[in-house]
């Protein structure tokens, strides 16, 4: 019992000798939470007055929670977004220098301003351009005159659309339109023309050194304006617009020309104006008091500009000595011809094909370019056919419709990507004022759903020749040997000689066979048949 009191009694003592170091450990503690606490006030202190500078300052910070715990997070957001900077700035560089490439490897590629929806319309452009470079809407026409009497525009240049049509680089197609009673200014040009006359009647005068020669132009005229030739043209009718369209080959520079006038208006000044006033005074043997009385500074019944107004004694003053066009038969060397006055070439009820070829027209025999008239009906199709080696550039004059053309793959693509050729096919709603080109050697259709008239230009047309896939008449899969025909096509060649020999009609058709009309109207759509197999 003793020794047991005597070890409770030691264990007392030595919890009272380490009961200092316990109290010091908590006096320690409590410091500690003291000093932890003080520190949080202080820091809190700290960042509330930072707080307050930066609101005096503008800055937004993010409150909630401690404003240690926020000071700290706010460290390491900025971290994060330094970083994040870094790697958007190295990003952004990377399309920087990716987009500098593309845009050196685009030459000549139309830059559209105006924000991100300009950047849209951009793209659109030029997926549109992409998918048919053959197709120019009436919208891609540049205005180089215009005022309140009428316009004179040209289209873009053809190889700028694609290096496919490189062969036209020095073709341009240029559109003048007057109101009636209008006179557009005298003036000649270093390029070649081939005008003909889309709508309403004027008179055209032509001056050369030795002789001024007037001819009436109505629907249909044509006629050839040499490079260098003086001329100016009337809008005679009281009420109609007159509608003229060129094909232009300038002789100086490949796909540019220029117009020269005698005459200072305020679209352009006159070509004397290039003279100093001693050439002039020598020239005209005529001394002036000043250079404006020479270089037309004191100009004010041609403020108006190239296309001005002109009175009815005017106008039959002008036309008194004017002859009409050559009637049927060849055209002559000089003067108009129209081009539906002879018998056209392909006809049925479906339409009409009218053409004048090279070595039928002395006027255009050494430019080598036959032109073109074409009426297809509503409801009509121009069968698939394909040109042997002309080009052909044509004018929606009146009307609607569609046409497809059928083409293959960039060759520089399908070689680098070692791939079978790929056929294309190239396809747009024609309206009036649209222009589509016409390769050789690619098949085209049309189909007219309103009465469709084209005018065509056809560039190296000198023994030309047009070859139909489907016709009654001049088919030239319809020559191929029998033999031929069977290793050509799928199915036997009593399958292959019927399908061929389907086809009635010859160059034109009904653009919706029969077969179709009753399927549409019966709901069903036939089984895949031979065509579909080719």
């Amino acid at each position: 019992m003793r020794d047991l009191r005597k070890e409770n009694k030691r264990s007392v003592t030595q919890d009272n000798n380490h009961a200092p170091a316990i109290r010091r450990s908590k006096t320690e503690s409590i410091g500690e939470r003291r000093n932890v606490i003080v520190s949080h006030h202080v820091v809190g202190a700290r960042a509330k007055k930072a707080e307050r500078k930066s609101v005096n300052k503008g800055e937004n910070l993010v409150e909630g929670g401690s404003k240690n715990n926020n000071l700290n997070m706010e460290g390491e957001r900025r971290k994060k977004s330094g970083n994040r900077g870094d790697n958007d700035l190295k990003v952004e560089g990377k399309r920087e220098s990716k987009s500098k490439d593309l845009a050196q490897a685009q030459v000549g590629k139309v830059v559209m301003r105006g924000g991100n929806k300009g950047k849209r319309e951009s793209k659109r452009s030029d997926s549109r351009r992409q998918r048919n470079p053959y197709y120019f809407s009436s919208e891609r026409f540049q205005t180089l005159y215009r005022n309140r009497n009428g316009q004179i525009r040209v289209l873009e240049r053809f190889d700028q659309r694609t290096n496919r049509l490189e062969n036209l680089q020095n073709y341009r197609i240029v559109e003048f339109q007057s109101k009636p009673n209008t006179l557009i200014l005298p003036k000649h040009s270093d390029a070649d023309y081939i005008l003909v006359v889309l709508n309403g009647r004027a008179t055209i005068m032509i001056v050369n050194p030795d002789k001024r020669q007037a001819y009436n132009l109505e629907y249909g005229d044509a006629l050839r304006l040499p490079a260098g030739t003086t001329s100016y043209i009337l809008n005679l009718d009281d009420n109609q617009n007159l509608r003229v369209v060129k094909l232009a080959i300038p002789i100086n520079n490949p796909g540019n020309f220029y117009d020269f006038y005698p005459s200072s208006t305020k679209d352009q000044q006159s070509y004397f104006n290039g003279f100093s006033r001693n050439t002039l005074e020598a020239t005209f043997n005529d001394e002036q008091e000043d250079d404006e009385q020479w270089h037309g500074q004191e100009q004010s019944h041609q403020d108006e500009g190239v296309i001005v107004r002109v009175s009815k004694e005017q106008i039959q003053e002008l036309r008194k000595h004017a002859q009409s066009s050559s009637g049927k038969g060849k055209p002559s060397e000089s003067g108009p011809f129209n081009l539906r006055s002879n018998v056209p070439i392909y006809s049925n009820k479906f339409g009409n094909f009218y053409e004048i070829t090279p070595d039928r027209n002395p006027q255009a025999q050494d430019l080598d370019i036959s032109l073109t008239f074409i009426e297809i009906n509503e409801g009509g199709l121009l069968l698939p056919h394909y040109n042997s080696k002309a080009i052909f550039v044509v004018v929606v004059d009146k009307g609607e419709g569609n046409y497809e053309l059928v083409g293959i793959r960039d060759q520089e693509r399908q070689q680098d990507e070692q791939e079978q050729e790929e056929v294309r096919r190239y396809n747009a709603k024609l309206s009036e004022g649209d222009i589509f080109v016409i390769p050789a050697g690619h098949p085209i259709s049309i189909n007219a759903s309103s009465n469709l008239r084209l005018l065509g230009f056809g560039i190296n047309a000198n023994e030309n020749q047009r070859n139909f896939l489907a016709s009654s008449e001049d088919n030239m899969i319809r020559q191929l040997d029998k033999e031929v025909k069977e290793l050509t096509f799928p199915g036997s060649v009593e399958d292959v000689e019927r399908l061929i020999k389907n086809q009635q009609q010859s160059y034109f058709a009904n653009a919706q066979p029969q077969q179709q009309q009753q399927r549409e109207k019966e709901g069903r759509h036939g089984r895949r048949g031979l065509i579909f197999s080719i």
